[in-house]
C-alpha cells in the first residue's frame, strides 16, 4: 500500500490516483461550492434584510418590481450551483464523472453572470468588479474539466 507518492502526472494517496489536473478541477469546485452554497444559504437565513437591501438597491431601475423574483432565482442558483461543485468535485476525484462539476460551475457562471447585470443595472461598479475574479476562478475550472 503506498501512503503517498508522487508520479509525472498523479498522486497516488492511499493507493487512489488523482491526476493534478483533476485535483486542481476538484479544488476550484470546492472552493466555489463554499462560497455559493453560503451565499445562498445566508439569504435564507436573512430573507427580510436581503430582501430589504435588494429593493432598495433596485428602486429608481428598470428591475424594481422584479426585487422579490430576482432574489429568489439567485438563490436557488447559488444553492444548487455550491452543492452540485461540492458534490462534483468528489465525484471527480474518485470515479472521473465530470459532469456534476461542470454543470456546478456552469450554474455558478450563470449565478454570478445574474449578479453582475444586477450590479451593473444598479451603478455598483465596486460590488460589479469584486464578482471578476470568481468568474475567471470559474471559467478556469471549466477550462480544467475540459481537458479530460
Amino acid at each position: 500500500m503506498t501512503l503517498l507518492g508522487f508520479g509525472d502526472d498523479n498522486l497516488v494517496f492511499f493507493d487512489f490516483e488523482f491526476s493534478y489536473v483533476s485535483i486542481i478541477g476538484a479544488s476550484i469546485s470546492v472552493f466555489l461550492g463554499i462560497v455559493m452554497t453560503q451565499s445562498g444559504f445566508d439569504k435564507i437565513f436573512n430573507w427580510e434584510g436581503e430582501l430589504d437591501f435588494i429593493t432598495g438597491k433596485f428602486a429608481n431601475t428598470p428591475l424594481a418590481n422584479f426585487s422579490t423574483f430576482g432574489l429568489i432565482q439567485v438563490t436557488i442558483f447559488e444553492i444548487l450551483s455550491g452543492l452540485l461543485s461540492l458534490f462534483g468535485s468528489l465525484m471527480a476525484l474518485f470515479y472521473n464523472d465530470y459532469s456534476y462539476a461542470i454543470m456546478g460551475l456552469i450554474l455558478a457562471a450563470s449565478s454570478l453572470a445574474i449578479l453582475m447585470l444586477g450590479q451593473r443595472i444598479s451603478k455598483d461598479y465596486e460590488g460589479a468588479a469584486v464578482l471578476v475574479p470568481y468568474y475567471i476562478l470559474t471559467m478556469f475550472g471549466l477550462f480544467i474539466y475540459t481537458q479530460f
